[in-house]
């Protein structure tokens, strides 16, 4: 009895909040009003009859019980708590009518008598909790999410009192921790000692000083925060259901192939495989276009996938080290770091649905002192139904990031500063509190700085793309626009434009619901150059390869004039024209590279119709054909190829010899052969890009 009274000293309303809700709190209050409570203290406890219900009331309050149905700390449980506080306040008796706030100093009073802090008590309770156990509580994904949130210095800040709140910002949940933590609350309404809790008392012990960042990040040593049996059987569920769909062939394939995919893109995610997940909702994004007869789908390109998957999926299963790991994992997040005061000026923006199941808008900054780009997204995902949807109306009318205190639209019509940013190493910003802005007025793109990011030699777009940049981010300007055209066979538009040396790239776009803006906008473009109307243009977008030829997926484009600076005119600048001559030894080597390329896509298309018929049922006419190509590629000097098409060759053909074929090597072999195509056809494409715009001779 006597144990009980000192905590009912100690209980205060946030840490009945705790072991409730406000909610359920203030219903209490009021109920107590209403209520003539009889109180019977017990050796053990107390036990208070209300109108409705009898409480036994016991230390720990949270084991208190109810007669009530509620399973839970209930409205009767807390007004009875709080009866027996006003009870203690006020001495012996029933107290009617008390003065909340007298009762609650008296309370008080007798708290600071008894020499005991709440807040003491919980903290001594969260600093004795093992780092191991919190560490193992946190499993494998949770405690990897927790040290990238740690190193990039983005750990919430704590609530403190009797009950200590901790909002945790990567997933929005909300852990209030309490003494004893066996009662402590999550908003994943988990009773055990769930990652979320775990993550709040790592927070604390590292904020109070008790583990070290070094301690925590320990536990990567050796994958010592991996559960390699984990790893391993999601490693086998992603071989086994590729190998199935290999096996079976797309043409015997079921719709419920995409739910496969979708299914396995589940498991990486339970594993910590933001990566693999990734690549699995892609891949049954593409069955849905296969299955809906898109004009958009390419086998070749599902099958890559799938073989890429595959080759991952082995690796994981072979690997032990925890940076190898984490390189073949990925990031559910990026990595944000501290930037410099950042001076941005809008540049463009466009809309995107990824295959991977996100979809939002991305909008495009130059930083002038840098002279480099920035970007933000605002992406929600699409694959669960009902969650995080896109909401009704324009995007374009909502509020601005960082307190711009603008509308999107305005914002992209706008220079502004940013202090206290944050930003990946790719550039992509964040939208931190932390974050201050500064508007510095209208946008300005004929600044010196701007001017100077335009590339009129189309030579250094190859550069940017031989450098290996992730989407690289360009201003292409163009002496000269040539009119274009749509393909309406694949819903294409395209048309050409030159730099001040007569060099050309293809400005294309595919048609989609989210390009079909920029299509129109193309167009009539198109139709100002037919009547002349418009000659030095300025575009912004990503430069890529296709087939040989270089490309800008076009995200903006502006008239030269807007880079104008005095009387300058850097479109009719030929100062320093040359005149690209591509030569004859030019031309012969372009015609040797493309030989190479089309053997290339030989074999890959060889590979895409074994990919149709299956493993098993492969016919006698591929097999022929693979044979041919292991020969041929050991002439052209293709040796990786040869040797796994070799054993692709060597485990079909063994399959007639063994009632039950191991077709595990030629897999694994089909993978191999996969990513040594892809590499050789990524070369010969920059190569023809790079003879073609006078590069090499």
């Amino acid at each position: 009895m006597e144990e009980l009274k000192k905590l009912l000293l100690q209980t205060d309303d946030e840490y009945l909040t705790g072991l409730s809700n406000k909610g359920t709190v203030k219903r209490a209050y009021k109920d107590l009003e209403q209520e003539e409570p009889e109180a019977v203290w017990e050796e053990e406890g107390a036990e208070v009859r209300l109108k409705e219900a009898v409480c036994r009331i016991r230390v720990p309050l949270g084991s208190s019980v109810c007669s009530c149905p509620s399973r839970s700390v209930c409205r009767h449980l807390i007004a009875a708590i709080l009866y027996l506080k006003r009870e203690l306040a006020e001495g012996e008796g029933t107290v009617r009518e008390t003065d909340q706030e007298t009762a609650e100093e008296k309370i008080s009073e007798k708290q600071t008598e008894e020499g005991e802090d709440p807040a003491a008590i919980l903290e001594q309770e969260l600093l004795a909790i093992p780092l191991e156990k919190l560490r193992k509580a946190c499993r494998s994904k949770g405690y990897r999410v927790f040290l990238e949130h740690m190193e990039a210095g983005e750990l919430p800040k704590l609530e403190s009192g009797s009950v200590i709140t901790v909002r945790l910002p990567w997933d929005g949940t909300v852990v209030k921790l309490l003494s004893p933590l066996a009662y402590a609350s999550c908003t994943c309404h988990s009773r055990e000692l769930c990652t979320h809790k775990a993550q709040a008392v790592l927070i604390f012990q590292l904020q109070k000083g008790a583990v070290s960042p070094e301690q925590l990040k320990a536990g990567n040593e050796g994958g010592g925060e991996w559960d390699l049996e984990e790893l391993s059987q999601a490693a086998q569920a992603m071989k086994e259901g590729i190998r199935i769909q290999l096996l079976t062939g797309l043409s015997r394939l079921s719709p419920e192939a995409s739910e496969s995919m979708e299914r396995l893109a589940v498991i990486s995610h339970g594993a910590g495989l933001p990566s693999f997940e990734s690549e699995f909702r892609s891949a049954a994004f593409e069955y849905r276009r296969y299955f809906e007869r898109s004009a958009a789908f390419h086998e070749e390109i599902l099958l890559g996938r799938l073989l890429a998957l595959y080759r991952k999926a082995c690796l994981l299963e072979e690997t032990r080290e925890a940076d190898e790991l984490g390189a073949l994992a990925g990031s559910f997040r990026e990595t944000y770091h501290p930037a410099p005061r950042l001076h941005l000026t809008a540049i463009g923006q466009r809309s995107f649905t990824s295959k991977n199941g996100y979809q939002g808008e991305t909008y495009y900054f130059v930083e002038t002192d840098q002279r480099r780009f920035y970007t933000w997204t605002d992406a929600r995902p699409t694959f669960y139904e009902g969650v995080r949807r896109r909401p009704a109306g324009n995007p374009e009318l909502s509020q601005a990031p960082w307190g711009l205190n603008v509308s999107r639209a305005r914002m992209m019509e706008l220079e502004f500063y940013l202090t206290q940013a944050k930003a990946t190493k790719d550039g992509r910003l964040s939208v931190s509190q932390e974050t201050k802005s500064e508007i510095a007025g209208q946008r300005e793109l004929g600044k010196k700085e701007i001017r100077e990011m335009i590339v009129w030699d189309y030579r250094e777009l190859l550069e940017k793309l031989a450098s290996g940049d992730h989407e690289p981010l360009v201003l292409a300007g163009a002496v000269s626009c040539r009119e274009g055209s749509f393909d309406p066979v694949g819903q294409r538009f395209s048309m050409e434009i030159c730099d001040r040396n007569g060099r050309s790239l293809s400005v294309a776009v595919t048609y989609s619901r989210e390009e079909k803006f920029i299509i129109h906008a193309l167009e009539r473009l198109s139709a100002r150059l037919k009547k002349q109307e418009q000659r030095g243009m300025v575009f912004f977008g990503i430069p890529y390869l296709e087939k040989g030829r270089l490309c800008l997926y076009p995200i903006e484009y502006f008239g030269a004039e807007m880079f104008r600076q005095g009387t300058e005119n850097p479109w009719e600048d030929t100062s320093w024209k040359e005149e690209a001559q591509e030569g004859e030894f030019g031309k012969l080597k372009q015609e040797s590279v493309r030989v190479l390329e089309d053997f290339l896509l030989e074999i890959r298309r060889t590979l895409a119709d074994l990919f149709q018929s299956g493993l098993k049922s492969a016919g006698e006419e591929i097999l022929s054909r693979l044979s041919e190509l292991c020969e041929e590629s050991g002439e052209l000097g293709l040796h990786g190829a040869k040797k796994e098409l070799t054993l692709l060759y060597e485990s079909l053909e063994g399959r007639r010899h063994q009632i039950r074929p191991d077709f595990g090597p030629g897999i694994a072999a089909w993978a191999r052969l996969s990513e040594y195509l892809e590499i050789c056809l990524k070369k010969t494409a920059l190569d023809q890009a790079m003879i073609g715009l006078g590069t090499v001779s």
